[in-house]
C-alpha cells in the first residue's frame, strides 16, 4: 500500500515539475519574441557615416551604426544617403 502511494506521489511530482517546466520555456519564447521594427532603427548611420535606410542593399549588414528615426535625421547628423 505504501509503495502504491509513493508511487503515485513521484507520478505527481513529476508531472508537476514538467507541466511548469513546459510553462516556463513557452513563457520564455513569447515574452521574447519581438518583431524587427522595434529592434532595427528605420535608418542606421554606418562608421563611415553613409545612411542606410531599410530599403538599402546594405541595411542588414551593417553592425556598427548609429541609430535614427528618419534619413532627415541621419543626413542632419552629418551622414550621406547611399547612392550605390
Amino acid at each position: 500500500m505504501i509503495e502504491l502511494f509513493s508511487t503515485a506521489v513521484k507520478g505527481f511530482i513529476k508531472g508537476f515539475i514538467g507541466v511548469f517546466l513546459i510553462l516556463g520555456i513557452l513563457s520564455a519564447i513569447f515574452s521574447g519574441s519581438v518583431s524587427a521594427s522595434e529592434v532595427d532603427p528605420a535608418v542606421k548611420m554606418s562608421k563611415s557615416e553613409i545612411c542606410h535606410a531599410v530599403d538599402s542593399s546594405y541595411y542588414k549588414r551593417t553592425k556598427n551604426f548609429t541609430s535614427f528615426a528618419t534619413l532627415e535625421d541621419c543626413i542632419d547628423a552629418g551622414g550621406e544617403l547611399y547612392t550605390y
